[in-house]
């Protein structure tokens, strides 16, 4: 269950494929990558450890390299494509952020597998909390690619976690 939206990049591509191509006869000038859990520590949750083919790295690159060439066929020329990384853990629960040391390595092979995809923007998707996002911020801001940030919010003026939007 944790990684099904990176296996649909696998297991389901037309259909990935589709619902870039229908944002893109919408109208989007931009498409996200199906890239939200194409990440190491996803597919570790789920038990995928070892060496080789069955490597959590190997899986997560895998199924991001397919995310990317996906939305790359849909895009052609006109359209930008955005590289999501989610939150480490859960965006729903800012409480499971893995702490600094660990995450700026985590964030940092992710956003450099991204820029080496080609990718035009990263986008932070549904950050929760500000510890977490100034640490993906740090560990991305020498690859040099525009960065875009979306927040999960507790109200008007609160992150998920309780931190103030106003910081």
């Amino acid at each position: 269950k944790y990684i099904w939206s990176a296996m649909a990049n696998i297991t389901n591509p037309d259909m990935v494929q589709q619902i870039h191509r229908e944002y893109i006869d919408a109208g989007a000038d931009y498409i996200t990558t199906n890239t939200f859990r194409t990440t190491p520590r996803a597919y570790e949750k789920i038990g995928v450890k070892g060496r080789g083919s069955e490597d959590s790295v190997h899986n997560a690159r895998v199924s991001l390299n397919k995310a990317i060439d996906l939305a790359k066929e849909a895009a052609g020329s006109s359209v930008k494509i955005i590289g999501s990384i989610a939150p480490l853990e859960d965006c729903y629960v800012p409480e499971y952020f893995p702490g600094k040391n660990v995450a700026i390595a985590e964030y940092f092979q992710l956003g450099k597998w991204l820029i080496e995809s080609g990718i035009d923007i990263l986008l932070l998707e549904t950050m929760n909390s500000i510890i977490e996002t100034e640490t993906c911020l740090t560990a991305l801001e020498n690859l040099g690619s525009p960065i875009w940030v979306s927040f999960v919010l507790k109200d008007e003026y609160h992150l998920l976690s309780g931190d103030s939007l106003s910081d």
